[in-house]
């Protein structure tokens, strides 16, 4: 340490405030309370409300309306209804008498994408007439590279 540090550490250890000073300022503090707030009406009020919101939420009858509505039965039953064999994976797939790209798209969701990449190229090389469908061109981009022609 500097010396300077010392005789600062020495003049502030000689400070000390008188007694009287101190005990006047510890009389004050205790004089400080904080102000009561006749509003304690207002925080039962909102209570009473809370409670009374809980007491709704818990018996209000609509989180049981599923538990409580009968099962349909005969020909209002939702399984014999005409959705009732719906599936949306079925619904959009084809049929070999509807879609003349049926064998490809079989060939490719089984994996094979032989027969998707030569019709692929076959396109990219100028055969217009048969131009694939968008999803089995966007497949063909994805799994098909263009060979070099010779």
């Amino acid at each position: 340490m500097s010396i300077w540090e010392n005789r600062y550490r020495d003049a502030v250890a000689d400070i000390a405030s008188p007694g009287a000073l101190d005990e006047k300022i510890l009389q004050q503090a205790r004089q400080f309370k904080p102000r009561k707030q006749d509003k304690r009406w207002l925080s039962r009020t909102a209570s009473s409300f809370t409670a009374v919101a809980i007491v709704v939420l818990l018996v209000h009858p609509a989180q049981y309306l599923g538990a409580l509505t009968p099962k349909l039965s005969g020909a209002a039953d939702a399984s014999s209804g005409p959705l009732a064999n719906w599936n949306p994976a079925t619904a959009k797939a084809s049929t070999p008498a509807s879609d003349p790209w049926f064998e490809l798209r079989s060939a490719v969701h089984a994996g094979n994408y032989l027969q998707l990449c030569q019709q692929w190229r076959k396109q990219q090389r100028g055969d217009r007439s048969e131009r694939l469908p968008r999803d089995l061109e966007t497949m063909a981009r994805e799994h098909c590279r263009i060979l070099p022609s010779h």
